[in-house]
Order: structure tokens, then C-alpha cells, then sequence
């Protein structure tokens, strides 16, 4: 209802001189809900609300206040609050939402880690929603390229879930954001999950999604952006893989391909840095020793050992160096066990 007064009269001075009459008309309600709706617009309680919460520890926005995100207060559902912990600076950056599956392949955890350094190096603040998998590499790679990142959660955001996120949880709070439309100690109930994926998408300028199996729940934040007239963006996989099965059912609905974050960026050219954007397509150089290893990996994980023995031994010699610069220059990638991917 408060959506409803703000479209019409756009700010909150003039909403609070409306008489119990003019809110019982405009909001098709009965004369007695009208009071009781004034009664909880007067400044003063609502300033003692905020300061009870404050005082409790908890710090939020409402919908009405000048720091709520104008993309957000745009979508047909937005939240009428949003508690916060964190820089809530962030939420004037431009934000891409990045989601995907649980239990990605190599594959997918390699393109997360490709794409998202790539939009943070772009000046893309990272939105997701901090579960396991697509969601925690997405945060993870951001804070770790020294970019931004937020998390929507489906519970309080005095509660850690899942419990394995604890560290990055962390890491957030204090380098990022974290919020919820949910007031603290709300427990992380399933139903609470696909509602917070509309603000994921409704914060971003579009959605990107890196693997998902043809029923995963990452395709519901695509589905929002969608009705939120928002881009959707989609990165292709190996047709046998079941985790490909939504990114590609989505590019033939009509999502872009993604294989760089200027497929992304081009999107969006207006709001971003025209450097950055041109900085993107500018081909790292490498030296001869450094084009061999490169021209020794693929998309799929290789195992240092492995590429030592195909190596020659002059360049065995400094292999860690060459794939530490190879690695630097943004080319490749390296993953847990020794194994590195080209990207």
C-alpha cells in the first residue's frame, strides 16, 4: 500500500498530510485501516521505530527513504524494507546479478571466476544470493579482485546460512553488503528463497547465469528479470552436461550469449566507463615459454604434473612462474588440486 501512496504523491511529506478520508479513497480501504495506517506514518513514531531497531543493533531503509535503490522501488513486488548490514553505499553502483547452480562443474566455477573478475574490473558491483556453489564463487571472486559485492538473503541477516558460508558471510558484512527484506531472526524457510530472487534481479541492470540444471532455482531469478523488463544474459556449456540445460534453454528463449563481460558491457555502454570497456579487449602479452603452456590447456581442468610432462624442459624449469603470470594477465585460471583451465 505505501508503493501505492508513493507512486501517486511521490514522497513521503506530502503522503503524511493526507486526511483519513483521502487515504481510505485512494487506497480502497475502510475509514478505520486509514487511521490506523496515518497513525503509524507520524514522524516521530516512525523516527522511535528506527531507533528502537538501532538501539537493538539493526539498521534498515524503507521504501520511502531517499537511499532506497530506484531500481528496486521500479518492480511490480518491491520489498517496503530492507535491513542491512554493510556499506549501503553500494547500492548506488551498478550491480549485475550473477546465480547459477549448487554443485557446479569445473567448467561452470571457471566461467564464474572468468566473468565475474571480468565485471568487477568493469566497475560491476556483484549481486547474488549467497548460496552454495555459482552463488558463493560470485562473491568470492569479487572481494578477491578487490570489487563489490552484495548478498540478498531469504532469512535475517543476523543468520548465517548455509552454515559452510560463515567466512564469506564475514567477509561480506565488512567489505560488502548484505540485506534482506526479512526482519532479524526470521529463519531461513524454503518458500523465502524464491521471493528474495526478484530483488536480486530488481537491484541489478541485468541477470547473468552460468550453469543450471533445467528445473534449478537460479532460473527463477532469470524469470524475474524477465518481468521486470530487465536483461537476461546466459553462458553456454558442453551440450552433455545437464548443468548447460538451462543457460541453453534461455538463449533460445531469447537470452545473449555470454563468453566476456563485454557482451555483457555492451549493454550497458551509457553507464559504464568508456575505458574500461575498451581496456577489456585488449589482449594481454605473453612471451614465447608462456604462449607454449598456454597452447597446452583447454576449457577443461589440466593438472600441473600433466603439464609438466608435455612441457619442454626448458620451460619446466620456471612452469610455476609462467602459469602464476599466465594466471595474472587474467588467461588462465587455477582450481583446487593443482588443475588450471585456459580462459
Amino acid at each position: 500500500m505505501l508503493q501505492r501512496l508513493f507512486e501517486r504523491y511521490g514522497c513521503f511529506s506530502v503522503i503524511r498530510q493526507l486526511d483519513q478520508e483521502e487515504l481510505s479513497r485512494e487506497l480502497q480501504i475502510s475509514p478505520t485501516i486509514g487511521a490506523a495506517i496515518l497513525s503509524q506514518l507520524v514522524p516521530e513514531q516512525i523516527e522511535w521505530e528506527k531507533q528502537r531497531r538501532v538501539m537493538a543493533g539493526q539498521r534498515f531503509i524503507c521504501i520511502l527513504d531517499p537511499e532506497f535503490p530506484e531500481s528496486l522501488r521500479e518492480i511490480p513486488d518491491p520489498p517496503m524494507l530492507l535491513f542491512y548490514a554493510g556499506e549501503l553505499s553500494l547500492l548506488q553502483k551498478p550491480l549485475v546479478a550473477v546465480v547459477g547452480a549448487r554443485k557446479p562443474t569445473s567448467y561452470g566455477r571457471a566461467s564464474c571466476q572468468f566473468l565475474t573478475e571480468q565485471l568487477s574490473n568493469l566497475g560491476l558491483g556483484i549481486v547474488s544470493g549467497l548460496a552454495l556453489g555459482i552463488d558463493a564463487i560470485a562473491h568470492q571472486t569479487a572481494i578477491r579482485t578487490g570489487g563489490t559485492t552484495i548478498a540478498v538473503l531469504g532469512c535475517g541477516i543476523d543468520i548465517v546460512y548455509p552454515r559452510s558460508n560463515s567466512g564469506l558471510f564475514a567477509q561480506i558484512k565488512e567489505k560488502g553488503l548484505l540485506l534482506s527484506e526479512h526482519p532479524y531472526g526470521t529463519s531461513p524457510v524454503p518458500g523465502l528463497f524464491p521471493e528474495r530472487n526478484r530483488i536480486i534481479s530488481g537491484l541489478s541492470l541485468g541477470t547473468l547465469v552460468v550453469e543450471a540444471a533445467e528445473k534449478s532455482g537460479s532460473l527463477i531469478t532469470a524469470d524475474c528479470a524477465l518481468e521486470q523488463g530487465r536483461d537476461v544474459f546466459a553462458v553456454p556449456g558442453p551440450i552433455f552436461s545437464e548443468m548447460s540445460a538451462g543457460p541453453h534453454n534461455l538463449i533460445k528463449q531469447g537470452a545473449k550469449l555470454v563468453t566476456n563481460a563485454a557482451d555483457l558491457a555492451e549493454e550497458w555502454i551509457g553507464q559504464l566507463a568508456t575505458s574500461a570497456h575498451i581496456s577489456l579487449r585488449e589482449k594481454p602479452k605473453v612471451n614465447d615459454e608462456e604462449r607454449e603452456v598456454l597452447a597446452l590447456l583447454t576449457h577443461e581442468p589440466l593438472h600441473h604434473n600433466q603439464l609438466a610432462d608435455m612441457v619442454p624442459a626448458e620451460v619446466n624449469r620456471m612452469l610455476n612462474k609462467h602459469l602464476l603470470m599466465l594466471e595474472t594477465k587474467g588467461l588462465i585460471h587455477s582450481l583446487p588440486g593443482g588443475f588450471y583451465v585456459k580462459n
